[in-house]
């Protein structure tokens, strides 16, 4: 079993356009691109280390607002 923990931030300014973003009920694009970005570092860690996965399954939890934790667990193969 692996266990890779990635924590993500943004600043307020960013922030402060999700908000509007969510106002307008568009796509809170900010919060997308946290999420990629949490999820390259996952894959280039595991890409580095040479670590393949049989399985794995992602979890996203939000901390605070403007921070997400993304978790990655799974088998090797």
């Amino acid at each position: 079993m692996i266990q890779i923990n990635k924590v993500v931030t943004k600043n307020i300014f960013i922030d402060i356009l999700a908000h509007f973003q969510n106002v307008f009920g568009m796509n809170i694009t900010s919060y997308q691109d946290m999420i990629d970005k949490g999820i390259k570092q996952i894959e280039d860690e595991l890409k580095n280390k040479k670590i393949k996965l049989k399985w794995y399954r992602y979890e996203i939890t939000q901390l605070t607002n403007g921070a997400m934790a993304i978790m990655l667990y799974g088998d090797r193969k």
